[in-house]
C-alpha cells in the first residue's frame, strides 16, 4: 500500500509540473551505485586510509559509477574523503538502524540484528531512514563491506551491520566483504557472524583468528579467505608524506584500551633508553586518533625530551603517513605498524589489548613485518626489521583486486 500510494503521488506531481503523465516522461534514473560499508569519519587514520584507498580504486576503474559509503559519521567522512571520488555520497543508514532501535546499545546481537534485518526488508519499521533503505532497494548494483576492525563480538551494534549480507543475497544483489577483523568474537555473536558471512559471495579476513573462527562453520568456511589488509588495494601508492626532514625515531602510542597509561608511557621511555635514543634527539609523535594518541607527547616533554615533533591526525590525512626507510618505530597501533614496516622501517610494537591488538599485530607479522614485541614485564628487545620482500606489496594489491572481481562489472573497466 505504501509503495502504491507513493507511486501515485509521484505520477501526479509529474503531471502537475509538465502537463504530461509521469509515465510518459523519458527515464532519467542515474546508474546504480556501488554501496560500501566501512567506518571512516571519527577520524581514526586506518579507517580513513582503507575507505580512501577503495574510493581511489573505484574512481580510477569506474569513474562514472556513483558510490555510496555507509559509515557511522558521514559528515566528517565526507569532508575528509571529499577528493577521493567524483561521485560519492556518504550516509549512515545501517549505523542508524543498528543504534536507533528498541534495544540497549550493544545489547543481544539477535535482538539488534533482527531489527536491522526487519527494517531493511520494510522501511516502515524505521521510517526516519526510509529514503536510505529505498536507495538500497532501488539504487544499488553491489554491496561491499570494506575492511577494518570496526566490528567485534562485544560491539553488537556495529556487528549487526553484517545483516546486509543475507538481505543483499535475498535481493539478488552481489555482496562481498574484504579484509575484515572480528576478534574478539564468540558465542551468539560468532554464530550470528557465521550465518551472515555464509550469505556473502566472498568474505576475506585479515587475521588468522577471525579466519579460524568463521571456518568452524561449514557454510561460512565456503566463502571465507585469509587476505592482506585492504590498505594495500592500490599498492600504498600516494600513502606516504615526503621523506625529507622526517625524524629517525617515531612513536605512535595510544591512550585508549589501556588500563595503566603511566605504566605504558614509562615502558616507552625505557625502550628509548634501551635503544640509546638521547633526550635531545628528534622524535616524531604520530597521532592517528585525535587526542587519544597525544598524551605521550606531554609525558616525554615532562621527562626532559626536547626534540619532539608532533604529527597530528589532520596532517596524516592531508599529507600522508610519515614513514621512510631508516627509521625506528614503536607503535601500539596496527596501521602505523603496517605502513612503517612496509616502508622498510625497523621497529617494535606494544600490545595494549591481547585479544584485540595482539591479533592485529600478529596479522602484520604474517603480512611480512619482522618487528619485535615489547612486553610490559620482560627484557626490551632490539627493533626488528620491516618488510624484506620488495614485491610483496604489489602482490597484495593484485590479490585484493582479484578478490572483488565478482562484484565490479568487467565491461565498465577503464585502464588502472
Amino acid at each position: 500500500m505504501r509503495h502504491a500510494l507513493w507511486d501515485a503521488l509521484r505520477r501526479k506531481a509529474g503531471s502537475a509540473e509538465t502537463g504530461k503523465p509521469d509515465d510518459a516522461m523519458p527515464p532519467a534514473d542515474p546508474p546504480k551505485a556501488f554501496y560500501l560499508v566501512g567506518e571512516p569519519g571519527y577520524p581514526n587514520f586506518g579507517d580513513e586510509l582503507i575507505a580512501g584507498e577503495w574510493l581511489k580504486f573505484l574512481a580510477a576503474r569506474y569513474p562514472s559509477v556513483p558510490v555510496v559509503l555507509d559509515c557511522a559519521r558521514p559528515g566528517p567522512a565526507a569532508v575528509i574523503l571529499r577528493d577521493k571520488h567524483p561521485h560519492v555520497t556518504f550516509t549512515d543508514t545501517l549505523r542508524r538502524l543498528a543504534t536507533e532501535n528498541p534495544f540497549p546499545y550493544d545489547g543481544p546481537i539477535d535482538d539488534i540484528s533482527g531489527f536491522v534485518s526487519a527494517a531493511l526488508h520494510d522501511d516502515g519499521v524505521a521510517p526516519n531512514y526510509a529514503c536510505g533503505i529505498r536507495l538500497l532497494h532501488r539504487g544499488v548494483q553491489a554491496v561491499h563491506m570494506i575492511g577494518g576492525g570496526y566490528m567485534r563480538g562485544d560491539w553488537t551494534s556495529n556487528l549487526s551491520r553484517l545483516s546486509i549480507g543475507p538481505w543483499a543475497r535475498e535481493q539478488g544483489i552481489p555482496v562481498v566483504g574484504t579484509g575484515i577483523g572480528l576478534m574478539p568474537i564468540s558465542g551468539e555473536s560468532l554464530r550470528y557472524a557465521q550465518r551472515c558471512v555464509a550469505a556473502f559471495q566472498s568474505f576475506t579476513v585479515r587475521d588468522v583468528a577471525t579466519y579460524n573462527a568463521l571456518r568452524a562453520d561449514d557454510n561460512a568456511a565456503a566463502v571465507t579467505g585469509l587476505a592482506p589488509d585492504d590498505c594495500f588495494v592500490n599498492g600504498l601508492e600516494g600513502c606516504y608524506m615526503p621523506a625529507e626532514g622526517l625524524p629517525d625515531t617515531m612513536l605512535c602510542i595510544q591512550s585508549d584500551f589501556v588500563s595503566d597509561q603511566a605504566a605504558l608511557y614509562a615502558r616507552v621511555e625505557q625502550a628509548l633508553e634501551h635503544w640509546d635514543i638521547e633526550k635531545d634527539s628528534s622524535i616524531g609523535i604520530v597521532e592517528c586518533n585525535p587526542r587519544i594518541d597525544a598524551p605521550i607527547f606531554q609525558y616525554l616533554q615532562n621527562h626532559g625530551y626536547t626534540g619532539l615533533r608532533f604529527f597530528p591526525t589532520v596532517e596524516l590525512l592531508e599529507r600522508g603517513f610519515p614513514a621512510r626507510a631508516g627509521q625506528r618505530w614503536i607503535s601500539t597501533r596496527y596501521h602505523p605498524h603496517i605502513l612503517a614496516a612496509a616502508a622498510g622501517c625497523a621497529g617494535s610494537y606494544i600490545s595494549v589489548s591481547p585479544d584485540y591488538y595482539d591479533v592485529k599485530h600478529e596479522a602484520v607479522l604474517r603480512m611480512g613485518s619482522h618487528w619485535t614485541r615489547i612486553a610490559m614485564n620482560a627484557e626490551i628487545p632490539a627493533a626488528g626489521g620491516g618488510f624484506t620482500d620488495p614485491g610483496i606489496v604489489q602482490r597484495y594489491r593484485e590479490d585484493i583486486r582479484r578478490s572483488v572481481d565478482g562484484i565490479y562489472p568487467a565491461h565498465d573497466r577503464v585502464a588502472s
